[in-house]
């Protein structure tokens, strides 16, 4: 047999090889598998606690929004700020301690003030105008005045996977 025949079988045999064994062990290390031994290649996440991943978190709890007086004295305490709403993190609209007429004051939490509170932030909020007026409040997440008596202390991730 000649050289050149050689080399043509040979690289013939490795492309057959190639095509008709898939070798998982060949995909990068850390590669999952499925139960057949064929990888994973979805464009899907990992799970965070198959990797090791560590995500950061705050301790919060439910807290009481404080009503502001036009002249900047407390007012009375007005809804409470769920840790679920935190947890959530998108947008909703809640009753003011009162109203006029019928009509209740609102104000509205978006996701920049979830953030806000996970970083420990007072943030202060308008409410809806109503007969003319409208009011301000504050949540504090950190002053235990405002804490919602026995809400539990609830970890909330904060942050990319560490």
């Amino acid at each position: 047999m000649e050289r050149r025949q050689f080399l043509w079988i040979l690289g013939g045999g490795v492309v057959a090889f190639e095509i008709g064994c898939h070798d998982t062990r060949r995909d990068p290390p850390g590669t999952p598998v499925d139960a057949t031994g064929i990888a994973d290649t979805t464009d899907e996440p990992p799970d965070a606690a198959a990797d090791g991943c560590q995500q950061a978190s705050v301790k919060m709890h439910d807290t009481y929004a404080q009503a502001l007086y036009l002249d900047g004295s407390l007012g009375p305490l007005t809804g409470t700020i769920e840790v679920a709403y935190v947890l959530a993190g998108t947008t909703i609209t809640l009753d003011f301690w009162h109203g006029h007429n019928g009509v209740l004051h609102r104000y509205t939490l978006q996701p920049s003030d979830f953030e806000a509170l996970k970083r420990g932030e007072r943030i202060t909020l308008p409410t809806t105008v109503v007969d003319d007026h409208s009011h301000t409040l504050f949540i504090d997440p950190r002053d235990e005045t405002y804490r919602v008596p026995g809400a539990p202390d609830v970890d909330v991730p904060v942050g990319p996977c560490m």
